[in-house]
């Protein structure tokens, strides 16, 4: 039967390979989502493990999912749910950092779904989400507060920073290091062994065949810079 893993600051330390592994024994865990995602929402509401009580987001999103406020109501709310934890669900990786800082780490819940493959020597750390279809193969890494859209790959040996993105369908071939809050676009594919520079963008469907430079977007096939 496939079962979610759910991770928290509070039960683990920062060991990312324990959290990669650890499965859901504990009763269900309140959670709240911070800012609302379609494709998160029905993950969360299909886990039994999961207790989604609204979400937290600028203004409230409309729907049956109950708006607990904006960011600055967390404060508030926490102080009524002790307990009670958060998932980024935002994909802008400076904005993921951001509001990880403001909830608070030990606030931050990582989710990986049954539906996807993290291998036995893969290591994916705190505060992140690991969506459906999603493989993150043998001896690869992903940081704290990364998000993994659905069917994006990680091949081994592969490094991915802190707070970065992975859109649906990404594709890191093997050795490939993702530095800091980088942005790897939808169906994009960065060839083996390169490096993608802190806080750089790829753009959808591009192949990347160099090293990216940190800060700059690139597009196409094969990757070029794209000028401002």
């Amino acid at each position: 039967m496939l079962r979610y893993r759910v991770l928290d600051y509070e039960s683990i330390p920062f060991q990312p390979q324990a959290l990669a592994c650890r499965p859901v024994t504990a009763p269900s865990t309140a959670l709240a989502l911070v800012g609302l995602d379609k494709d998160v929402l029905d993950l969360v509401r299909t886990s039994p493990a999961l207790e989604l009580v609204g979400v937290f987001d600028l203004v409230d999103p409309g729907g049956e999912l109950p708006y607990l406020g904006d960011d600055e109501a967390w404060a508030a709310v926490r102080a009524e749910r002790p307990g009670l934890k958060v998932l980024l669900t935002v994909d802008g990786p400076a904005q993921r950092r951001r509001l990880a800082d403001h909830y608070g780490a030990d606030a931050l819940l990582s989710v990986v779904s049954p539906a996807a493959h993290v291998a036995a020597g893969a290591k994916v750390g705190p505060g992140s989400l690991i969506q459906r279809g999603v493989t993150v193969m043998t001896d690869a890494t992903i940081g704290k507060g990364c998000k993994l859209n659905v069917n994006a790959t990680v091949h081994h040996d592969a490094r991915v920073g802190d707070f970065c993105t992975l859109a649906p369908g990404a594709l890191l071939l093997g050795r490939v290091t993702v530095e800091d809050e980088a942005y790897i676009g939808a169906a994009a594919v960065v060839l083996q062994n390169l490096r993608i520079g802190r806080g750089a963008t790829i753009g959808a469907g591009a192949v990347v065949t160099a090293d990216v430079p940190p800060g700059v977007t690139v597009a196409g096939v094969p990757a070029r810079l794209l000028t401002p």
